[in-house]
């Protein structure tokens, strides 16, 4: 009997021989996926390129600028014991473990610039093709690759890579944070749901800032979910589940985190970046540090976050809340705490792909590629002049030149006066008093500084002063006595020296 054709069947292939199609398959398993996608891929193609350029500007210097302040508590603290490290926590920097542990191990490979920040660096790398993936699942793979290109050619992603702290490692996290939850959003999987609560966990255990847009994109999860609230229970099991293995996995640090808020909170900041000039300099530090470029970046990321209104409307109130409810956050509490556009850095995963989804209006009048190479070579060129100057000079306190030329000026019996005593770390990582024949001492307060100089006798005492002297000492009377006491002999990259008269 004659067997009936469907409607349109007469437009089929005829099935290929098994012997054929056999020939014809890539090679099996995700490396074969992976091998097919370098070779045919444009926007795979072009990603490679981009996480090379990267990972060369990365590496590149890694050692230049001479370890600072911040890092130099990193180095500390990663020396000692894993239960030291959790104590710092607790009474000295108001930082999670994780990342000191992790320095901690690294230390085994030596003390040097490049080991210590060896981990941020290669996190500032891999962030680049999760940029890439994380913009693939928001729109498309163009949107992926634009965004990472944002992120390839960021200086401010560029200068904490090149740091021992724990920024690169909370943008990284984060990234994998907020990708999980839209595939939780499209795909409903308990997986991405429980995978959502885990990396939120991780981000916290390096960053306690992390849980602030963790909280609004669980505000969101509950927002979204509430059209289906009449299916009970169920409309909210996945969010629920999510919910406790965030809670379950960060609550050994809850009770530190909230004794300590209470203690730094007791006074008002005395540094940072507070009030409403967090905003704009925040979003100009995400913008190549100017402000031309931070106006045209605002202004491209509110016209790809509107294509988003069309493509789907509940993630872009999700790229609407968390760019705007954190910044307004940070605002908020910066009159009880310090704040910094560092702290912010996590927002990038929001500002980079909205800005990429600018490509989408683009992308109704004309589908070609080159405009994809356009938009890559535009990104490049608005950086190039900020990542040149980077190369060009010290970004940070040149404590390594400082210290040689200590060594060349003192003389063995003098006394050298750290003001305030913190920066002992980043000076004593280059210099030993006891190598120089020097009395190494700190001081942050008047009365430390008259007892230092009933020590004086027949040698000379140098004081050395930061920008930090203003955390340390608000009211100002220790720099208003130095400069009464000692004389001005100079500064180093905002390394001030007075010498006893």
């Amino acid at each position: 009997m004659a067997r009936k054709r469907k409607p349109g069947a007469e437009h089929e292939k005829e099935p290929a021989a098994p012997e054929k199609l056999q020939k014809k398959n890539p090679p099996s398993g995700i490396p074969g996926a992976i091998g097919k996608s370098v070779r045919e891929d444009r926007c795979v193609q072009i990603l490679i390129g981009l996480t090379i350029i990267g990972a060369i500007i990365r590496f590149y210097h890694l050692d230049w600028n001479s370890i600072w302040l911040d890092e130099a508590f990193t180095y500390n603290a990663a020396k000692g014991s894993l239960l030291d490290i959790w104590n710092t926590m607790e009474v000295g920097d108001f930082h999670p473990p994780l990342f000191h542990w992790i320095e901690h191990f690294m230390l085994t490979f030596g003390h040097s610039e490049v080991v210590l920040r060896f981990i941020p660096a290669v996190l500032g790398i891999c962030t680049i093709p999760l940029f890439f993936i994380l913009g693939k699942e928001l729109a498309d793979e163009r949107i992926g690759v634009l965004s990472a290109a944002l992120l390839t050619f960021s200086p401010f992603h560029l200068f904490y890579s090149q740091e021992a702290y724990s920024y690169s490692a909370v943008l990284f996290v984060f990234t994998i944070v907020l990708y999980c939850y839209l595939r939780a959003l499209r795909t409903r999987e308990r997986t991405f749901w429980l995978l959502t609560g885990a990396f939120s966990a991780l981000a916290f255990w390096i960053h306690f800032y992390t849980l602030i847009p963790v909280i609004f994109i669980y505000i969101h999860a509950f927002l979204a979910a509430l059209p289906e609230r009449s299916k009970g229970l169920e409309a909210f099991r996945n969010i629920l589940y999510s919910g406790i293995a965030l809670a379950v996995l960060i609550s050994p640090l809850i009770p530190i985190v909230v004794q300590r808020y209470f203690t730094l909170t007791a006074r008002p900041p005395t540094y940072g970046v507070l009030g409403p000039a967090l905003i704009s300099e925040t979003f100009i530090r995400f913008s190549a540090f100017t402000i031309p470029v931070a106006v045209v970046f605002i202004l491209l990321f509110a016209a790809g976050t509107l294509y988003l209104y069309r493509l789907n409307k509940p993630i872009f109130w999700l790229w609407l809340m968390l760019i705007i409810l954190p910044v307004l956050f940070s605002v908020a509490i910066s009159s009880r705490m310090t704040m910094n556009p560092r702290y912010l850095i996590f927002l990038l995963a929001v500002f980079y792909p909205g800005i990429a989804c600018t490509y989408l209006w683009a992308r109704k009048y004309s589908a070609r590629q080159w405009i994809v190479f356009a938009f890559i070579a535009a990104f490049a060129l608005v950086n190039a002049p900020t990542l040149v100057s980077y190369y060009q000079g010290y970004s940070k306190e040149d404590w390594r030149g400082f210290a040689g030329a200590m060594k060349n000026n003192t003389l063995p019996g003098d006394i050298v006066v750290l003001v305030p005593g913190y920066l002992k770390m980043p000076f004593d990582y280059y210099y030993s008093n006891a190598t120089d024949g020097t009395t190494e001492l700190g001081a942050a307060s008047v009365s430390e500084l008259e007892a230092i100089t009933g020590m004086k006798g027949e040698h000379r005492i140098f004081y050395i002063v930061t920008p930090d002297i203003t955390a340390a000492n608000p009211e100002g009377d220790v720099t208003r006595w130095i400069q009464e006491k000692a004389a001005f002999a100079g500064d180093y990259t905002n390394i001030y020296v007075f010498i006893s008269q």
